[in-house]
């Protein structure tokens, strides 16, 4: 199975994925023989990633994707920024001390956070959050994240009779998403306020802030700013159908952010997509399907 984005060509699509890091081949089980985490890290768009009314999610075509090989967590806090994300992380991503975190559950596949949206309110905004301060909170973030599940990364081993190890990276992949663009016009009349509380362009200094720390950090870095069409002249309208309010993913941009994802995974982290040859469970590469097949059964 190939990824591919509708309407974007392998050129844009470079231009989207920061490859940082690389990944070797997936194992076909874990080393505690439970089912992989994928945990999802972030604010309403990552709330409403199962769809709204009924709608496409991004959240949920992954959980489709990847059903019976790992559990999508999806931790997503409405209206939250980034310092209000850091008091959550023990209890995200376990802590130790038995708080049944998420990460507990199962060895991690990878993580994501996508943060920024409620931080790049305009300055008198309670949910502002100054440039600098969101910087160094993403760092907070990605430090947390590595020393609390940094040790229960998903195993990798050869596809051979020796089970010999292939190499795993050290640490658990973290794929930051920039803040998507925002349609001012449209967020003013959905937010009934009088002047802008949110301006695209500062949306755009929070994304560059993002893939500074990325690139700091050896994260990759999903721009969804640039996906929806965050660079495209605001008169062209491009990325206001992306956006079902101004500021939250509709369908069409739901559907983006789950493309660009599976297309930065194919890119930074091959063997982490789903096992698809050898009947998805005993092929060469990717996330193998849970417990025997029906037909080894009977």
């Amino acid at each position: 199975h190939s990824y591919s984005m509708q309407g974007a060509t392998r050129k844009s699509l470079n231009s989207i994925i920061k490859r940082s890091s690389s990944f070797s081949s997936l194992c076909k089980k874990t080393t505690n023989n439970m089912r992989p985490s994928i945990i999802l890290f972030g604010d309403s768009i990552t709330q409403q990633g199962f769809g709204w009314d009924g709608g496409t999610g991004w959240v949920s075509l992954l959980s489709h994707t990847y059903s019976r090989r790992a559990d999508v967590f999806s931790r997503g806090f409405s209206g939250y920024n980034t310092r209000m994300a850091i008091d959550l992380l023990p209890r995200v991503f376990g802590g130790g001390g038995g708080g049944g975190g998420s990460a507990k559950l199962g060895e991690t596949l990878f993580c994501t956070v996508f943060f920024g949206a409620n931080d790049a309110a305009l300055p008198g905004e309670r949910q502002h959050v100054p440039l600098d301060e969101y910087g160094e909170n993403l760092v907070k973030i990605v430090t947390s994240i590595r020393e609390q599940i940094g040790a229960d990364i998903f195993s990798t081993e050869q596809n051979s009779n020796n089970d010999e190890s292939c190499g795993a990276t050290k640490q658990v992949p973290i794929i930051l998403f920039t803040p998507p663009p925002v349609d001012e016009e449209m967020w003013r009349r959905e937010s009934d306020s009088s002047v802008p509380n949110r301006l695209n362009e500062v949306a755009k200094q929070y994304g560059e802030k993002v893939k500074s720390v990325a690139n700091e950090y050896n994260c990759s870095v999903l721009d969804v700013f640039e996906l929806l069409g965050g660079n495209d002249e605001p008169a062209k309208n491009t990325y206001g159908r992306h956006l079902r309010d101004g500021l939250h993913l509709s369908e069409s941009g739901n559907t983006l952010v789950y493309e660009g994802l599976m297309a930065l995974l194919q890119n930074d982290f091959p063997g982490l997509l789903p096992m698809y040859d050898g009947d998805g469970k005993y092929g060469t590469v990717g996330v193998p399907l849970e417990e025997k097949l029906w037909k080894e059964l009977c």
